[in-house]
């Protein structure tokens, strides 16, 4: 008998290249078993969302899918202009204008051994669910974090998007086993690294608008976008500039805000670090500022959104 699966209510569509096609029936969403996606986590992805029926930053992630399967010498199977086609087709079947939308590319199916040259193909995942962002009380309070213990991931495999998560698992199980929103990892020199699926940065008191170094993180498609966005608040004064550089947990505790910017995030305010306010406890006027520039150009800025429902 088929074990119940209560949470693939959220799942809307998915395509394989084994099957050969687009399913909407969730007992058929699968992957096969032997692909080494599956028993090495050997392959790449990108997480995107659709809101309002556009695909946001969809050319972004594509690139950065690309770099990652070139970091681990994996060739792409189709080109970028088809995968972005095969991605709006899987998203318009799933039926819905707010979507998450995940693409996977494999190291492909052929057996179980770490050769990656024994698989016979490439696999190609493309899965559409519905989308969860946090509740809109998460902003307007922020959100707790707090320091993880977890070792961080070394350069390399922190700067490539592959499909072996295990660190950003026990991030995100140490966040709900301490109570936390969030855990903020820390590399192998103590400097801020980023969290299980999110980036970080923080407002100093000279109203910097700080970053960790992005050859030691995977930088996000988000976090560049807010990058460019926030040339803006230079431009008014509300941030002094935009710069990366080693950040140590001293200059978490001395920040007046800290930030989190993610897919289904945008920009999330952190106002409790273990327990003790960040700042004054509010959520402060750069986070306010940044979603509003980050759901503003979501919204309303055609050039970095794929259309798929208008």
């Amino acid at each position: 008998m088929a074990l119940p699966r209560p949470w693939a209510a959220d799942y809307l569509a998915m395509y394989s290249n084994w099957l050969g096609g687009i399913v909407r029936e969730p007992w058929l969403m699968s992957v096969p078993i032997d692909d080494h996606l599956v028993h090495r986590g050997d392959g790449v992805f990108e997480a995107m969302k659709c809101v309002a029926g556009r695909i946001y930053q969809c050319d972004a992630h594509l690139e950065r899918l690309a770099r990652s399967a070139q970091s681990i010498h994996l060739e792409l199977p189709l080109d970028l202009g088809a995968l972005k086609r095969l991605v709006v087709d899987v998203t318009r079947a799933g039926g819905e204008p707010d979507s998450m939308v995940r693409l996977y590319i494999s190291r492909g199916p052929g057996g179980f051994s770490t050769n990656p040259y024994e698989c016979c193909a490439p696999g190609v995942y493309v899965m559409v669910s519905r989308l969860h962002s946090p509740a809109p009380e998460s902003y307007q309070r922020g959100v707790r974090a707090g320091i993880s213990l977890v070792p961080s991931k070394s350069g390399f495999y922190a700067s490539v998007k592959s499909c072996n998560y295990l660190p950003n698992v026990l991030l995100k199980r140490e966040a709900v086993v301490r109570g936390w929103d969030f855990s903020l990892g820390l590399d192998e020199n103590g400097h801020l690294a980023e969290g299980s699926t999110e980036n970080v940065g923080l407002v100093d008191s000279l109203n910097r608008l700080l970053l960790p170094l992005p050859d030691h993180i995977l930088e996000g498609t988000t976090v560049r976008r807010v990058i460019e966005l926030a040339e803006a608040l230079v431009e008014k004064g509300v941030l002094s500039r935009v710069e990366h550089r080693p950040l140590e947990r001293a200059d978490l505790d001395k920040a007046k805000e800290i930030l989190l910017f993610g897919t289904t995030l945008d920009v999330l305010p952190v106002t409790r670090l273990e327990g003790e306010p960040v700042g004054d406890g509010a959520v402060g006027p750069v986070a306010k500022a940044l979603l509003e520039l980050v759901r503003q150009d979501i919204r309303h800025n055609p050039a970095v959104s794929t259309p798929v429902f208008v």
